[in-house]
């Protein structure tokens, strides 16, 4: 193909797709004759790429040239059996069936109703009828939630858990085609599930922990707001 139609099905202007090649990140065209250039489905294949890794902050054309030189070239590949071994190494695989509803809400101290709640809204997903141990763990952490005073009496309730879900979506979706797109073709499955479980845990803390930060500057603008409404 020409180079206007490399342009067209790549959306990608001619002056950065030559500096892509000087730079190594496309191949050389074939050049049938003097001043003529034929692009090919792998240019177009590799501007996708380049695109795809370029939408995430900050990822700079050399870390993506790397990426492009892996086996895979830069596609995402599946890792076959990432998710078991992450369960595993985190303590949350599946056994014996899980916990029935009705034992898995006394469990975690809230009533059925408010366990269906929670199960309506997906922050606990139920398999076979039964919580897993993770799904459990976190109706237990809800119900302590609820135990230390953000009950339905202070005005709290198990629909507010939703949000919680609601937020988190969109953030972890981005996270993991990052991990994919960074870490495919680049090691075995048993190197991602340690990298992963690293992440899951590491991440989890600065999650908390700006959370944290960002919780206490707000409280300090809403009292600043409200002494300044009383002061008026």
């Amino acid at each position: 193909m020409k180079m206007r139609e490399l342009e067209q099905r790549s959306g990608v202007g001619r002056e950065t797709i030559r500096y892509y090649i000087r730079m190594g990140l496309l191949p050389e065209p074939a050049r049938p004759k003097a001043n003529v250039a034929d692009y090919s489905d792998e240019h177009v294949r590799r501007l996708g790429v380049i695109k795809r890794l370029q939408s995430e902050r900050y990822l700079p054309l050399g870390f993506i040239k790397q990426v492009l030189d892996r086996p895979n070239a830069g596609e995402i590949a599946a890792l076959p059996g990432l998710d078991a071994m992450l369960a595993a190494s985190l303590g949350v695989a599946a056994a014996n069936g899980g916990t029935r509803l009705a034992d898995a809400a006394a469990q975690a101290g809230l009533t059925p109703a408010e366990l269906d709640v929670l199960v309506r809204d997906r922050v606990v997903e139920v398999q076979g009828g039964a919580l897993s141990p993770l799904d459990l763990a976190i109706a237990k952490a809800w119900g302590r939630v609820r135990a230390s005073g953000y009950s339905p009496e202070a005005g709290f309730f198990a629909e507010d858990a939703r949000l919680y879900v609601e937020t988190l979506e969109p953030l972890t979706r981005r996270e993991i085609e990052r991990f994919y797109g960074r870490l495919t073709g680049s090691g075995t499955v048993e190197d991602a599930a340690r990298m992963g479980q690293a992440g899951i845990e590491l991440i989890n803390d600065l999650i908390a922990l700006l959370r944290t930060r960002m919780l206490l500057g707000l409280v300090a603008e809403m009292n600043a707001r409200a002494a300044s409404v009383g002061g008026s």
